[in-house]
């Protein structure tokens, strides 16, 4: 940690900070980062891996949002739903047999 933050957070503000004084090419747009260190510190203060565990989160489910997401609704990448049985071991739906044509033998 350094002064407060964790290096992830250190990381975001600095990323934030940049763009924006690169956007709008105006030296007191680098007094934006105090505040956003603020809150950094809050948000670190509160759990010390907040930054981390957003990285992480957002490494797995950005790939899923961009590859399939909006057209499973879900991060997998097949459409088959899970049919867990209930407490009786029985499951919802019956299990469709599949026909195998040619019926030769092995």
């Amino acid at each position: 940690m350094r002064w407060g933050v964790t290096y992830s957070a250190l990381l975001v503000n600095l990323l934030f900070t940049m763009e924006l004084f690169l956007l709008t090419k105006n030296l007191l747009t680098l007094l934006v980062c105090a505040p956003i260190h603020g809150l950094c510190m809050l948000l670190c203060a509160r759990d010390a891996r907040f930054f981390d565990l957003l990285l992480v989160s957002a490494r797995t489910r950005l790939p899923a949002l961009f590859a399939n997401l909006r057209y499973w609704q879900a991060s997998s990448y097949s459409p088959l739903t899970v049919d867990l049985p209930d407490v009786r071991g029985r499951r919802r739906r019956a299990v469709a047999e599949v026909p195998v044509r040619g019926g030769g033998s092995c």
